[in-house]
């Protein structure tokens, strides 16, 4: 409908957050006049769309969302194991999913259906076109980056001190606790996104927890203020 329009009159949220301009914005054409309302709230607005939360009961469910995703490749493994017929399907499944991270996001998101399963941060378009990091691209070997990715937050939390810490700075301490680079982190939200669907999990509410922590990955790792 937007594309028909000659007027839109929306929240902010939908042409700034990057969780949701990319599902509701991306066909707004280009001459499109933008007049924004009470325009001294863009600060705020850009401030918190570029937010996460994440507390120790995010990262505890996030454990649960990882050994859940961990079961249900298990299960998988023992279809494939068990029945010939029914696991070739769901090993397809995943070989494609692989071929379509090597390619790049871009093609990943043109080969899924428009309704994302789980919001995902806008990736610039460079990033888009790039192939997902190999370290990432199997299932279980992504399963276990998150899982370092998750205990590492439960230890920065664990502090007394309240820490202020840079994008930068943060992702500098990262990889000195953890070797885990900045590149992958990029990736996350969609990658887990991808995951999901692949697995056709549906109960969706289930992996709030663990989006949320991929969230934040994809954007300390996307808007850095140096590298």
């Amino acid at each position: 409908m937007i594309t028909h329009a000659n007027v839109v009159i929306y929240s902010y949220h939908y042409l700034l957050d990057p969780k949701v301009a990319e599902l509701v914005s991306r066909e707004l054409g280009k001459g499109s006049i933008v007049v924004f309302d009470e325009a001294h709230n863009i600060d705020n607005v850009c401030i918190e769309s570029m937010s996460v939360d994440i507390t120790r009961p995010i990262l505890e469910a996030s454990s649960r969302s990882i050994v859940s995703l961990t079961e249900h490749l298990d299960r998988l493994a023992l279809t494939n194991s068990v029945t010939q017929t029914a696991g070739s399907n769901d090993a397809e499944k995943l070989r494609n999913e692989y071929e379509r991270l090597v390619e790049g996001l871009r093609a990943l998101a043109d080969a899924r259906e428009t309704n994302e399963v789980l919001g995902n941060p806008a990736l610039p378009d460079d990033v888009l076109q790039e192939a997902v990091p190999g370290n990432i691209r199997k299932a279980e070997h992504f399963i276990a980056f998150l899982r370092r990715f998750v205990e590492y937050l439960k230890t920065r939390l664990r502090t007394q001190q309240v820490v202020a810490a840079t994008p930068a700075a943060f992702l500098m301490h990262l990889r000195e606790m953890t070797f885990i680079e900045w590149k992958p982190l990029q990736f996350c939200a969609e990658r887990l996104s991808s995951l999901v669907c692949t697995l056709e999990i549906t109960n969706i509410d289930e992996f709030a927890a663990l989006n949320k922590v991929a969230m934040f990955a994809t954007l300390v790792a996307t808007y850095p203020q140096e590298r």
